[in-house]
């Protein structure tokens, strides 16, 4: 799959630690939301950690006694910025001069677009399965802009999952003129699938053409060999799997894009200059940091700064992500065995999502019953629409599997899509009534 910075080794040694049931019971202690049913939406937010709760409230309540507006709070803005910039930075394993803060995925993506300077005529690159608010986005700024959106699907005709080699295939023909950029994610957010990146990066860079990755379901669920894999800029959310704060996410750019000539910031926030722009032109960072805004709050700065150090240097990412990735993968080995169960990919070819769909049911009510039995917190993710020539897709369940899980809570999930895989909505026995005594 990928050279993975050779963590293969890595990660098997991690996911055989000593006495991981201990540590697993220890850490679900420190999350209340994992104890609380079977928490399986990461990849949409995280679970909140106590300790980050508690560093939170620590800054809030500092805030509610004496103000936000003393100049040296002000001046902390900075210095927490920098300080999550630092964090980020040692999460992917990367130089600090090429992360800078943003406050979220789309907001990193699209200003990075934007920064490419696209004319009329030029051509941008994404996938059927990149995420609405971006492909949206690509949309309305190409009927601004006048340049146009080429969309390579992930699927073949009948709607069945393509090959990695298909997608390259695919892609690369576009790597041509007008091409300028590509956006694509490094993982599925509908279906979990990781996309084979290490083929298409370096065709994208040989051709001259800007490529944007979208990390929102990677960053802190895989682990990935950032600087090998070097896109000119690479956005992840702080909320998801780095169980940080919403509002507020990551960008990592290269070299090449920070260079001169390469791409142009659209906008500085105050963070983004060296000192006030007094003179009316200032004088931008000469790094990534020039890409920042403003508007951070210093609470939310310290949660997700403190989330995302938590994981790595307390939980252990190397452990968290070889734990959550055997979790999925026990999930979806056992899912694939269920008659009328459809992975949308197949086992192996996903990260720390499985998406599924069951003969009769409705992604929606699939949700619904593993809320009401098993007290489960999954996601129903949208189809993808119709072209000229693929038919459309229909909503899925996703689970997203986190270090936090347990091999009970998957035996109960399979259990469960056992058993609705075996009846339909109508036909599917009731659970029995719970009498509450009041005394």
């Amino acid at each position: 799959m990928t050279d993975q910075i050779s963590h293969e080794a890595l990660l098997q040694a991690a996911a055989t630690s000593t006495d991981e049931a201990g540590k697993v019971a220890e850490l679900r202690a420190t999350i209340p939301a994992t104890t609380a049913g079977i928490y399986l939406n990461a990849g949409s937010v995280g679970p909140l950690p106590r300790e980050v709760d508690a560093a939170i409230r620590q800054v809030q309540e500092q805030e509610l006694a004496t103000g936000r507006a003393s100049e040296h709070l002000m001046d902390d803005v900075e210095v927490r910025v920098d300080e999550l910039r630092g964090v980020f930075a040692s999460v992917l394993a990367t130089d600090l001069e090429l992360v800078a803060v943003a406050h979220s995925t789309t907001e990193a993506v699209m200003r990075a677009l934007i920064a490419t300077e696209l004319k009329p005529g030029d051509r941008v690159v994404t996938l059927d399965e990149e995420y609405p608010a971006i492909r949206g986005s690509l949309a309305a700024r190409a009927a601004r802009q006048g340049f146009s959106v080429a969309t390579v699907s992930a699927r073949d005709e009948h709607g069945v999952a393509i090959s990695d080699a298909e997608i390259v295939a695919r892609v690369t023909e576009l790597l041509v003129p007008p091409t300028r950029a590509i956006v694509i994610s490094r993982v599925s957010w509908i279906s979990g699938r990781i996309l084979p990146l290490e083929e298409i990066l370096p065709r994208a860079r040989a051709a001259g053409i800007i490529s944007i990755v979208d990390g929102a379901q990677s960053v802190g669920a895989m682990l990935d060999a950032v600087d090998a894999l070097d896109p000119d800029v690479l956005a992840f959310p702080s909320q998801k799997w780095l169980l940080g704060i919403e509002g507020l996410a990551g960008m990592r750019l290269s070299r090449r894009a920070l260079a001169a000539g390469g791409l142009q910031t659209p906008i500085g926030g105050f963070l983004a200059f060296r000192d006030p722009a007094l003179d009316g032109v200032g004088v931008m960072h000469d790094d990534a940091r020039r890409f920042q805004t403003s508007g951070f709050a210093r609470p939310a700065l310290v949660g997700s700064a403190r989330a995302a150090g938590w994981l790595s240097m307390q939980v252990g990412l190397p452990w968290a992500v070889a734990r959550a990735g055997r979790l999925a993968r026990a999930f979806a080995a056992g899912a694939a065995s269920i008659p009328g169960v459809e992975l949308l990919v197949g086992p192996g070819r996903h990260a720390t999502i499985v998406a599924l769909r069951v003969n009769g049911w409705e992604a929606s009510q699939l949700v619904e019953e593993f809320s009401r039995r098993a007290f489960a917190i999954t996601r129903r993710v949208p189809g993808v629409p119709a072209t000229a020539d693929r038919p459309a897709s229909s909503p899925a369940l996703r689970t997203s599997w986190g270090f936090w899980n347990t091999d009970e809570e998957v035996a109960r999930m399979l259990e469960l899509l056992t058993l609705f895989a075996a009846h339909t909505p109508e036909s599917l026995p009731k659970r029995p009534t719970i009498e509450i005594i009041q005394r």
